[in-house]
């Protein structure tokens, strides 16, 4: 998964040099724009991604069981279960993280679809309609991974054969013979 990170983060950043000879180039001004624009979507398109989504799925590995704030945190934190319990917050960290890329990459698209016609009567649903299935890919992801860590079937019979009924306050318990 971290494979096809990185080859995305290094596609990303050829598209983005190999699209430079259709950027306008009349003007100082616009050559501050394009050197800008470049070091913003570096920084900040890539290296803030890379630096989040890496960086968070590094620190799983290093983070104390009693830190996790997950469903059944006591079952899914026990030392036979803890390993499954980061492979899958780190498979959802990646996961995300390839999403946001694909998402920069779109933008990137757009961009040049926008130098190459430079027309002012751009349509931004298209963009507002990417951006709206990235978000609702990262509400179903992180929903996902919430439902992976419920109770396994067999853990939650035995669970629900624990809770007690409740009684009227006049009703005595079962196998009470007094």
């Amino acid at each position: 998964m971290r494979a096809l990170f990185i080859t995305l983060c290094l596609a990303n950043i050829a598209f983005l040099f190999g699209t430079l000879p259709w950027w306008p180039k009349e003007g100082a001004s616009n050559e501050l724009a394009i050197h800008l624009t470049i070091a913003v979507l570096i920084c900040f398109g890539f290296g803030f991604v890379a630096a989040l989504f890496l960086g968070g799925s590094w620190l799983m590995t290093i983070v104390s069981p009693t830190d996790f704030r997950i469903p059944n945190r006591e079952y899914w934190t026990n030392k036979e279960n803890f390993p499954q319990t980061i492979r899958r917050i780190r498979f959802s960290i990646e996961l995300m993280g390839i999403g946001i890329l694909l998402f920069v990459l779109f933008l990137q698209w757009e961009h040049f679809q926008f130098l190459k016609t430079v027309s002012p009567e751009h349509n931004p649903v298209v963009l507002w309609f990417v951006g709206g299935i990235l978000v609702a890919a990262v509400i179903f992801e992180n929903l996902r991974l919430l439902w992976s860590f419920r109770l396994p079937k067999e853990k939650r019979q035995l669970d629900e054969s624990a809770i007690p009924t409740t009684m009227t306050p006049n009703e005595k318990p079962k196998g009470d013979n007094q």
